[in-house]
Order: C-alpha cells, then structure tokens, then sequence
C-alpha cells in the first residue's frame, strides 16, 4: 500500500511540478524582452537556492530527527513560490506604450492646427527651454517622415483617407513632444518595420516570403529544431546518467568518505554559479553556438578523466576537483540552450518552446539516462557507464556542429576528399609540367654539331 502510494504521488508530482521550471523560464524570457542574454544572471538565484536550501534541509532533518521535515520545508517553500508568481507581472516593459498614452493624454489638452496627410503640423509651447532642446530633433523626424514615406501609404481610394489621416495625426501628436519613446514610435508608424509591412503588402509580394510556424507541429517539423531539442535530450540522459551515480561511484570504488561526497554539490554550485552570473558577457562575446559545444566538451574530458581515477583518497580528491567542470558545461549548455530555444521559436511559441526543452532534457534525456545508466551500471560497472556517456556526448555534439555549424563529421570528411583531389591534381600538374618542359641546355651529345651559330643582320 505505501508503494502505491508513493508511486501516485510521484507520478503527480512530475506532472504538475517539472512543467513549472520551463514556465518559469519562458516568463523570465518574456520579462527580459530583448536582453535574453541575461538570462543566466537570472538563473543564477536558482542555484543559490539550491545550495542555501540543501544546507537548510540538511540541517533540519538533523534537528528534528524527522525525515518528514524536508517536505514541510518544501510546502512552506512552495506557498511562497505561488504567491511570488501570483504577484510578478510576466510582461516585457513598455516604456513607449506608457509614454504614448500620456502623449495621446496631453495632446488633447495642447492646442494644435489641422494636420494633412502630408503636411506636418506644429504645436508651439510656451517653454523655451524644451523648445531649443527637442527642435532639432523634431525637425529630423518630421524631414524623415515627409521623405521616406512609403508609396503604399498614398492611396486614392477614400477608404483609405480616413485611417490614413488617423495614422498622420497620431505621428504629429508624438513628434510634438520629442521624447525618445515618441520619437521612436513616430518612426515606426511614419516607417514601419519590415513584420509590419510584410502583413500590409498584398499577396503577390508576400507568397514567396516563409511563414513562422503557427502550431507546435508546424515547429518542430523544421530541421534544425528537432535536432536541438533531440541534442539537448541526449545531453539531458548524459550528465543525468553521471549524476545518479557519481556518489555511488566515490563511495563504493573510489572509498570516498561522505563530507567529500557532500562537498560536491558545493562545488559544483560554486563553478555554476559563477558561469551563470556571466553568462552575458559569455554569450556576447562567444555565442550560443560556441557555449553549447563547450559543454559537450567539457562533459566529454570530465568523464573521460573519471575512467583513469586511481582507487583510493587520491582518486576522491581528483574526482571532486573534476566536477568543477560539472558546473561549468551544465550552466554552458542550459543557458545557451535557452536563448537558443526562445530564438528558434515565434512569439507566440516561446513558452511552448521552453516546455519541450524542459521535457526533452529534464524528463525523457534524464529518464533514459538514469534507466540506462543503472542497468550498465550494475551489469557491466562504472567505467562502461562512463564511456556510454562519453559514445552519446559525442553523437549530440556532431549532431548539433552538423546543424548549426560547417564543423560537422560530413563537412569535414568533403574538406578531406577536396584537400586529397587538390593535392592530387597539384602533383599531376607537376609532374605533366616536368614532361613537356624543353631544356634551356641538352649538351652537345643531344644536339648534332652544326657548327657556330653566326647572326646575320638584314638589310633595310
């Protein structure tokens, strides 16, 4: 009775917690707009988290003698996680709806003359400072709104005279107070940008322009997203597969002792977090491509190191210091992998985009992996797991350069052939370059003797 019990309430548990970590990330995105780079600084608190409720934990079981006090902690935690989310507006900030409402607000109070579709109309204000600051720049839009107006926005149909003076209002009305929010909003409905064009042009412009997915099928049924999200599902069965056992591999064949098994979550926190709170500046300058293949590689030379340990205190230290590398290559490879699978998918499939990375990695990869792994494990030993690990990091990571690099197996086997065929065609040229040469001198054994040649002048 009491497995069934703890069955049902796992099998609850998983379906109505683990979509919580993929919705969390998917409003944290939302939050940062267009700095989704800084998502890892965000993600970083989760790792603290982790390693001040670990300890906390920890300690309290120890005080109340109480295994039952880990989940009095977590419902009290998850009370304040509810009212947390139930508080926290998961909306980009919008400063130029704001100050486009308060222009429509003030220019209603301010005097104005009739505004033309094509002619602009100025408000004079009675302070002088404002005006000597925003004039020029008012002048800028109002020249850039008079000549880059589009031939479309022109139209001699008088059901279009009507929206069209609409449009030309609201822009005098934002140019009139020149902050930068109005200014940029005037820019865009006097030009608008190109999403917003391509919905207005008509169907002989647009029918030869790709469509964004619309459903969850129409995406994954592109290339390169099923083999990101197949990538990520094969790291998540990966690094779960060394997680499950790594304690059980320091204790049982290293001889570990358990304060240095329990050291290991700290510092894998520590390299994590750390690589987290730089995460911006990380992808700015080396890009989501090159942190998702440095995780890979460092998954692979992690594990590869734990094959050549030597038993013993000495092989428990080089352990714990190896998984250093853990926090690096997770916070590489999820945080990039995030921004990458927020970049692959439309606005409106964003949040639906990070469930299925969440599913892929931490439900089927991490399933697979601990199944997987505990049946290497008992049957043929850690090292064997150990190279299954290092076999299916390998596939992900050709997997992944084929898709979004020109470093894939393919492009490097056709370098290859290409750099044998040009060597080859090089070494022909010579060698048909040394067979049809003449010689500046053959001797005179090669040539009859006829004698000194005499040159002749010619008259005239």
């Amino acid at each position: 009775m009491t497995v069934t019990l703890v069955t049902i309430t796992s099998v609850c548990f998983a379906f109505f917690g683990v979509p919580v970590l993929p919705l969390v990330d998917g409003g944290v995105l939302k939050i940062l707009g267009k700095n989704k780079n800084m998502y890892g600084r965000q993600r970083m608190y989760g790792s603290i988290s982790f390693g001040v409720a670990s300890s906390l934990v920890g300690m309290i079981a120890d005080w109340t003698e109480d295994m039952n006090s880990i989940f009095y902690v977590y419902a009290i935690s998850a009370i304040f996680f509810i009212l947390t989310a139930g508080m926290t507006l998961f909306k980009p900030e919008s400063v130029s709806g704001r100050d486009s409402n308060s222009t429509m607000a003030l220019a209603r109070r301010r005097p104005s003359t009739s505004s033309y579709p094509h002619q602009p109309s100025m408000t004079f204000v009675d302070d002088p400072a404002w005006m000597n600051s925003s004039s020029n720049l008012r002048r800028k839009v109002q020249q850039f709104h008079l000549e880059d107006a589009h031939p479309h926005d022109v139209s001699d149909d008088e059901g279009d005279d009507e929206p069209l003076q609409v449009r030309q209002n609201e822009i005098q009305r934002l140019i009139q107070f020149a902050t930068e929010s109005s200014i940029i909003e005037a820019v865009n409905l006097s030009n608008p940008p190109a999403h917003r064009r391509l919905s207005t042009a008509s169907d002989d412009q647009t029918h030869h322009m790709p469509s964004l997915p619309t459903t969850l099928w129409e995406l994954i049924k592109q290339r390169q997203v099923y083999l990101f999200f197949l990538t990520m599902m094969l790291m998540g069965a990966s690094l779960n597969m060394v997680i499950s056992f790594l304690f059980i591999f320091l204790k049982q064949d290293l001889g570990a002792s358990s304060t240095l098994v329990g050291l290991t979550g700290l510092v894998g926190s520590v390299t994590e977090l750390l690589f987290f709170f730089y995460s911006r500046d990380l992808i700015r300058i080396f890009g989501i491509r090159f942190l998702i293949i440095l995780g890979h590689v460092l998954t692979i030379v992690r594990v590869f190191a734990y094959t050549l340990l030597p038993k013993g205190p000495t092989g428990a230290v080089i352990a714990l210091g190896l998984h250093l590398l853990n926090g690096i290559a997770f916070s590489a490879l999820w945080g990039a992998g995030v921004v990458q699978a927020d970049e692959l998918a439309p606005p409106s499939l964003q949040a639906t985009s990070q469930g299925i990375l969440a599913a892929m990695y931490a439900g089927v990869g991490a399933g697979l992996g601990s199944l997987l792994g505990g049946m290497i494990y008992e049957r043929w030993g850690p090292v064997t797991m150990f190279y299954v690990v290092i076999l299916l990091t390998s596939f992900s990571l050709e997997l992944y350069l084929e898709t979004n690099t020109r470093c894939g197996l393919s492009d490097l086997v056709k370098w290859i052939i290409h750099a044998i065929m040009g060597t080859w065609r090089w070494i022909d040229r010579g060698r048909a370059g040394r067979r049809y040469a003449v010689p500046r001198w053959s001797g005179a054994s090669s040539m009859p003797s006829t004698g000194p040649i005499r040159l002749e002048e010619q008259d005239g």
